[in-house]
């Protein structure tokens, strides 16, 4: 019914959402247990393809089904979860049909902590970019949407326990190694292949529960290039803020001349190999690293920063 194609996000899908569920609820009956407005059209910061997702919880599926086709020109799309496609009003719908509220709730899980973390929203976006080239839109997305269906379902359960103080965020930790070499002045990179997030980029990862960023920056790099680190310098901080209560993803950001070992052909995460800083252009780059870069290069530079309401990294 329409080109997949992102585009960017209308509120009017919230208010024609909230009107078909209330055009449902006769329809359906006793029969309906809960409606939700799921999917990108219900998470503002990201775009979206233009079909409204609805997640309807229904005591029996077959009756769903029934009460609907006699309503609706319905066009089936999957047998798990129940799909249909459908026009209201002018605009594409998917209604998907459940009875197992665990499945529904997934659902609802995922929105929320997209619309709470900005990063893996962005990142979720750049994944749906890709797929839209491939065949089967949904199949290409699946195994980013299984890892953050780990992390919502994680995030959902210690919500509570971190919102006891109007002044307390939660922060996720990240490092990233600038490793140069003092004769060349060449520099490791990783080409990252993770379709998540493509392009060279330098080591780096999370520190782990009660690990320093000193030794999570060293565990990281000898995981991804085979090298030992030491003299690491302190050269700056990035900063992605996920949501309006200022949780962020918080990254130290060191450099070294200093290192020993064999360096990796790749790891899990790519290529890794010496290049200039000549060589390292905007396009080759992934994301928002041409920013980062420069903290590390530019002593006047000591932060990179999104904001909530930003579309890119700034540094200051």
């Amino acid at each position: 019914m329409t080109t997949k194609t992102l585009v960017s996000y209308q509120p009017i899908w919230q208010t024609l959402a909230a009107d078909f569920q209330k055009e449902l609820k006769p329809i359906l009956g006793s029969n309906l247990i809960s409606s939700s407005h799921v999917g990108s059209t219900a998470i503002p910061k990201v775009p979206a393809i233009p079909v409204i997702d609805l997640a309807l919880l229904v005591t029996d599926l077959s009756t769903a089904q029934n009460n609907l086709s006699a309503k609706f020109d319905l066009s089936t799309l999957s047998a798990q979860p129940t799909t249909y496609q459908l026009m209201w009003q002018d605009q594409p719908f998917k209604l998907m049909l459940f009875n197992d509220d665990t499945a529904y709730q997934t659902l609802i899980n995922f929105r929320d902590y997209l619309n709470a973390h900005r990063t893996d929203g962005r990142k979720y976006t750049a994944v749906r970019q890709m797929a839209l080239t491939s065949q089967n839109y949904d199949a290409a997305k699946t195994d980013f949407v299984t890892s953050l269906n780990g992390k919502a379902s994680d995030w959902l359960a210690n919500k509570d326990a971190h919102e006891t103080h109007d002044r307390m965020v939660r922060a996720e930790l990240v490092n990233m190694c600038l490793i140069m070499n003092p004769e060349t002045h060449e520099v490791i990179v990783e080409n990252k292949i993770d379709a998540k997030w493509s392009g060279l980029t330098f080591p780096g990862g999370h520190v782990d529960p009660g690990e320093s960023q000193l030794h999570a920056m060293k565990r990281e790099v000898l995981e991804e290039t085979g090298l030992t680190v030491t003299n690491l310098k302190l050269v700056g901080t990035v900063t992605w803020v996920e949501n309006d209560a200022g949780d962020v993803s918080l990254g130290t950001l060191y450099t070294t001349t200093d290192y020993r070992g064999d360096l990796l052909a790749g790891s899990y995460e790519g290529a890794i190999g010496w290049r200039p800083l000549s060589d390292l252009t905007p396009e080759k780059l992934a994301p928002g690293i041409d920013q980062i870069l420069k903290v590390f290069t530019n002593p006047n530079l000591n932060e990179a920063f999104w904001g909530a309401e930003d579309n890119q990294l700034n540094v200051y």
